[in-house]
């Protein structure tokens, strides 16, 4: 005799199908609200600033202007906040703001240090009446008790800072060559470029092909070498497509006689010029 199994009921097996349903969703809502509240109590816990906090700062760097003591002042009012906390872009733009620092390095350090490195400014000569011009020809104004006097004179209208300084090198290093040092470098509004030497000689260059100015003013020292007249220059006037002017303190005399360039000086005796 065959056994008939009973059917299940269908409001049974449904029941049964929502209840897991529903616990299952249960655990899932559970362990997701864990992971959060895992996460906050440890983000609560890094950023406790008494579980990691910042007790070293080291500094590095060539030092001349700028010292360790004053670098690690600035840095102190921000490491309170903690090794996780501490804020690397706060600390650089703080330090870049100082006057004699061209750039820095700051980097935390592995459980509780912070690493600075400084590069200080690279000096080419004075900017105008209070400020100083670096080698990459940026314009910076640091206190005035730190500037050297002795330092080349660069004028210029603001935003000619790089032209001036590119003009200054290449000026400096010609010159260089002949044993004569350029003190002062002037670049007006108009565009025109003045020199003066260390002897109180001024040339003025006017504003067109200034590398082939220079050259000839350096074939002028050259030849006034000879004859040892270079100091007895007051002026040089280089604005001729042909030639150069020059003004003395007084006329050469016969001891510059064999020199082309003394004779053509004597000639001129009457107004102290010589045009060539």
């Amino acid at each position: 005799m065959a056994i008939k199994r009973r059917k299940p009921n269908r409001k049974q097996v449904g029941f049964a199908t929502r209840a897991m349903r529903h616990s299952s969703m249960l655990m899932t809502i559970a362990g997701t609200a864990l992971v959060i509240a895992l996460v906050v109590t440890t983000a609560r816990w890094l950023g406790d600033t008494d579980n990691f906090p910042i007790t070293k700062v080291n500094v590095e760097g060539g030092f001349q202007h700028v010292s360790p003591e004053d670098v690690r002042a600035a840095v102190m009012p921000f490491i309170g906040s903690g090794f996780f906390q501490l804020n690397v872009d706060s600390i650089k733009q703080t330090l870049g703001e100082m006057p004699w620092v061209d750039a820095v390095v700051v980097r935390k350090v592995w459980p509780d240090t912070v690493y600075v490195h400084i590069k200080e400014q690279r000096v080419l000569a004075r900017w105008g009446e209070n400020g100083l011009l670096n080698r990459n020809g940026e314009s910076f104004f640091p206190e005035l008790n730190t500037i050297d006097d002795s330092l080349s004179l660069l004028v210029g209208p603001k935003g000619s800072e790089k032209q001036v300084a590119d003009q200054y090198k290449t000026s400096a290093a010609l010159l260089r060559d002949i044993d004569v040092k350029l003190v002062s470098l002037d670049y007006t509004a108009r565009g025109s470029w003045q020199l003066e030497f260390e002897g109180g000689q001024v040339v003025m260059l006017g504003r067109e092909n200034i590398g082939q100015r220079m050259q000839r003013l350096a074939g002028l020292y050259r030849e006034l070498e000879k004859s040892q007249s270079e100091s007895n220059i007051v002026t040089v006037d280089m604005r001729y497509d042909t030639g150069i002017a020059v003004q003395w303190q007084h006329q050469p005399g016969a001891e510059c006689e064999k020199s082309n360039v003394c004779q053509q000086a004597l000639v001129a005796k009457n107004n102290g010029e010589l045009i060539f």
